[in-house]
């Protein structure tokens, strides 16, 4: 009964852990300290370890598979970047060849891009075709 107590500790620690990770993981394992801390009042504390692993294993088996099937299919797919760039135009303040790499400015934020069209030089317009490996797909455009 002395370390009774760490179960509900242990419980608020996962849940603090699960709300900054936004992961939804080690609270299923919280579900498992719960009855280690009912039977504090009657077993020992090897007895309350048992319980709360085999417990807590075991929900965050069956946890995990409901996690999957209905908290994630709701979150968004699209990165929170790409509606900003992808698809837009925008005008070149450096000379960008042809088939190059090059550091560009777009919108005050510096991007590594790859000009897969002809080459634009500056004050001509480029359009924004996708963002792919951190690096921004562009081609020459028109307004």
């Amino acid at each position: 009964m002395d370390l009774n107590w760490i179960w509900f500790g242990l419980l608020i620690f996962v849940i603090v852990v699960d709300i900054t990770t936004s992961s939804f993981t080690f609270s299923w394992l919280g579900l498992g300290f719960i009855p280690a801390f009912i039977a504090g009042y009657f077993v020992d504390f090897t007895t309350q370890i048992w319980i709360a692993l085999i417990l807590g294993t075991i929900a965050i088996i069956f946890g995990l598979k409901v996690s999957k099937k209905y908290i994630n299919v709701n979150l968004p797919t699209e990165k929170p970047l790409v509606g900003k760039y992808e698809d837009r135009e925008f005008v070149s303040e450096v000379k960008l060849e042809s088939n190059r790499e090059c550091r560009i400015k777009v919108n005050e934020v510096y991007w590594t891009a790859r000009n897969i069209g002809e080459d634009i030089n500056i004050g001509d317009t480029f359009k924004v075709l996708k963002i792919e490996n951190n690096k921004l797909i562009i081609k020459k455009g028109v307004i």
